[in-house]
């Protein structure tokens, strides 16, 4: 038995599991108190248990709870801000990237719950990896490696090097940062293990297939710079996965399980289990002005006014909000309570929601009224989709010289969402396009650093957004990486801090 380490969070404790779940993977947890060699004997039934125990940890990679793997890269970059705190000096500055530390919780709930599923992941592939090339199980293993190696990208992005576990190391002196071309290697080469033997269509709403795996692959390899293997796995999954663009933008995230989502997490009307975006987004007098019924207002999430101030004014992918209606996304400018007076400012000096909160309240995930706890609605988050595949293909095929393939790719996108189609093309309209299409998707770290431009966005964001306050620790301009958290040093005497912090 592996030492139960924090770093990496084994789940086996004196060999008992701790959760998992049931078919649909997000309802009440059935197993508990099961020991591992319980589990092994219980053949496929055992396996299964712990696959599914995964998704537990994988509703983190979704807007499941307040502090998730959405939330801290994205407010890392020129999109995404988030103002709880209001002041960019308080506690929502510092998720703001600049002003992160590592003792702060963000990045250590990331680093945490990331090695909690490699750490189930793990369990899976070590108890029954004899069972490998056994047709009965081979699609469940490798569902478990799937899941391991995208949350080994996810930490390679985001926190640099950090400590490759399997699962049958030993840990009770610590275990070294691997290098992050290590891990890059280790991720394309389990994923292209496992590309052939995951279904076609997946065995439960919300598991990967072999689309998923090259959908991530495709997306993996742009970030590497590899055009011809993205330009071929984003090719394949266009042509031959069966998926299609949505015709409205806005169904792509209000109608779950649609022909355009390749992979989504599974939100459901449970605590900590649903999409909790817009109650995360809202604040109290807007939502009582827009007659928003049974949603909580965490006065938090938004989009930032920089990047806002991007978009085309007739872009439907931040296509107004109609408080009549109760459709449409963005809430901006000048908004009013039903006596006709401003829900900021005064009669004879409006504010717009702009300036009142920092930032854009975006609808992108829908409004859902009266839901439970007044938070977790049940819009799936896409974690993998046909929309972004076509701008992967379009960007790697002008980066390998044929601008009208790219144009063929990257129109329709621009078609739906009601602009002009494009006539030429430039890295950055290609940048721009990403960012309109994809935002608060978690994408924009990736494409920024891919773009070399994520520490001149942040700034530019900043500035745009503060005028005139000057912001903290403006000198870390310099650092791409988030911090290593402070508790997971003091716990590992090999691991050592990313550097600025």
């Amino acid at each position: 038995m592996i030492k139960t380490y924090w770093l990496g969070l084994i789940l086996f404790s004196g060999g008992s599991l701790l959760n998992s779940c049931s078919d649909s993977m997000l309802e009440e947890n059935v197993y508990t108190g099961t020991s591992q060699d319980n589990l092994v004997a219980q053949g496929e039934a055992g396996c299964k248990i712990l696959v599914d125990g995964i998704y537990k940890y994988v509703q983190y990679f979704s807007y499941s709870r307040g502090n998730n793997w959405q939330l801290a890269p994205e407010a890392g970059t020129d999109e995404f801000t988030l103002n709880w705190g209001f002041a960019i000096t308080e506690w929502g500055g510092m998720q703001n990237f600049l002003n992160l530390n590592s003792g702060h919780y963000q990045p250590m709930e990331m680093y945490r719950e990331a090695y909690k599923l490699i750490a189930q992941a793990n369990q899976v592939l070590i108890s029954f990896d004899d069972k490998k090339n056994d047709p009965s199980y081979s699609a469940m293993i490798a569902e478990a490696k799937f899941w391991r190696a995208y949350t080994y990208y996810k930490l390679q992005n985001v926190f640099g090097s950090v400590p490759l576990i399997k699962g049958t190391e030993d840990l009770s002196s610590g275990i070294e940062r691997t290098p992050a071309s290590d891990i890059r290697s280790f991720v394309s080469s389990e994923m292209e293990d496992i590309e052939n033997i995951l279904p076609s269509t997946p065995t439960a709403y919300g598991k990967p297939t072999k689309w998923a795996v090259k959908a991530f692959l495709s997306r993996f390899y742009l970030n590497n710079k590899d055009w011809t293997k993205a330009s071929l796995y984003a090719k394949d999954i266009i042509d031959n996965s069966g998926a299609s663009l949505q015709a409205k933008y806005q169904d792509v995230f209000k109608i779950d399980g649609n022909p355009e989502i390749i992979l989504a997490v599974n939100q459901i009307n449970q605590s900590d289990k649903g999409n909790k975006y817009v109650a995360l987004s809202l604040e109290g007098e807007l939502r009582n002005a827009l007659n928003i019924q049974g949603v909580s207002a965490s006065n938090g999430y938004g989009m930032s006014n920089y990047f806002y101030s991007t978009f085309a004014p007739d872009d439907q992918r931040v296509i107004p909000f109609d408080k009549n209606t109760k459709q449409g996304i963005a809430i901006a400018g000048i908004q009013y309570k039903a006596d006709g007076t401003p829900v900021y400012g005064s009669v004879s000096s409006p504010e717009t929601v702009q300036k009142a909160l920092n930032r854009v309240i975006t609808f992108k995930f829908p409004l859902q009224e009266n839901i439970a706890k007044g938070e977790d609605s049940d819009a799936d988050f896409p974690l993998m989709r046909l929309g972004e595949i076509y701008l992967t293909y379009a960007e790697a095929q002008f980066q390998l010289g044929n601008t009208a393939g790219a144009l063929e790719y990257i129109n329709p996108i621009r078609t739906r969402a009601g602009l002009s189609p494009l006539t030429t093309l430039t890295l950055d309209d290609i940048l721009n396009e990403r960012g309109w299409e994809t935002y608060h998707e978690g994408y924009r770290r990736e494409d920024l650093l891919r773009f070399g431009k994520l520490l001149d966005k942040v700034e530019a964001k900043f500035k745009y957004d503060f005028p005139t306050t000057p912001y903290p620790n403006s000198g870390n301009i310099t650092r791409e990486l988030f911090p290593i958290p402070a508790d997971a040093i003091s716990l590992n005497p090999k691991l050592t801090q990313n550097p600025g912090y």
